[in-house]
């Protein structure tokens, strides 16, 4: 073994001393390159390794830029954690290669119509946080969510205020109108008093007066009379009109369409 990795590095080392270029599976590199590996049935192996965050060098002992390694594991805290996958040193940190400049951070939400997690994307669906994977529940505290997931479950998303705690909920699905919701206005209404008016009715009783006869002095008796009252009868009357109202909460809904809301905690 020993002796076939000699002849291996001291054919290399032969042929770079004749060449700029070195060809593995070629026996003409591209002038352009200084290394081209060819083959119809096999790949190149990345160096792997273990990172700990994109922040921290190690297990190299310092940021080099330019260096590329695939990291095995899933670790560390957001948002410096990281994934599995092909990482680059810019000099400074850790960066992950992707063709999509796009991909998730963790603590990132999205609407989708599917119903089950997946890729790293959680369904808020008040789940415990005992019932997440090791990985997503270490990214879940990471955000606050200790104990359990928010629940999204009828319920639209709201841009946080400078006074709300992040993933807050409230609000409601209907309100009622109390009189402090009415406009404000003094409702009157008056009758008219045009209404002088008056009654005739019959005087029942026994009338007695004085009736002159020639000289003889008499008494005279009516036993009905029908009498008039005055007119002067103006006057008001107030009233109350019911609303009719049974105190029905009004609905809120707008029109919408169903998705469910996914958190990314990671793979």
């Amino acid at each position: 073994m020993k002796k076939n990795i000699l002849n291996t590095l001291t054919g290399l080392l032969f042929f770079s001393g004749l060449s700029a270029q070195v060809g593995i599976g070629t026996s003409n590199p591209s002038a352009s390159a200084v290394l081209e590996l060819s083959s119809t049935n096999k790949g190149f192996l990345m160096n792997t390794v273990s990172l700990v965050s994109t922040s921290s060098a190690s297990p190299l002992n310092t940021h080099t830029e330019g260096i590329w390694v695939y990291n095995t594991v899933t670790t560390g805290t957001a948002p410096d954690n990281v994934i599995p996958g092909l990482y680059y040193n810019d000099g400074s940190k850790w960066v992950l290669m992707s063709i999509n400049s796009d991909m998730p951070k963790i603590g990132d939400i999205k609407s989708s119509i599917t119903n089950a997690d997946h890729n790293g994307w959680y369904l808020l669906n008040g789940r415990s946080a005992s019932a997440l994977s090791e990985n997503a529940r270490i990214n879940a505290a990471s955000l606050g969510y200790t104990t359990a997931l928010p629940n999204t479950a009828d319920r639209i998303i709201k841009g946080k205020n400078a006074s709300e705690a992040m993933a807050a909920t409230g609000g409601t699905n209907s309100y009622s109108l109390s009189q402090a919701n009415l406009p404000n206005l003094t409702l009157t209404g008056t009758t008219s008093t045009d209404g002088a008016h008056s009654h005739t009715y019959t005087n029942r009783g026994v009338n007695y007066w004085n009736y002159n006869a020639g000289s003889l002095a008499t008494t005279r008796t009516v036993n009905t009379e029908t009498r008039t009252t005055g007119s002067a009868g103006d006057h008001s009357h107030t009233f109350s009109v019911p609303s009719g109202g049974t105190n029905t909460p009004l609905a809120q809904y707008p029109k919408h369409m169903v998705v469910q809301y996914f958190i990314y905690l990671g793979k």
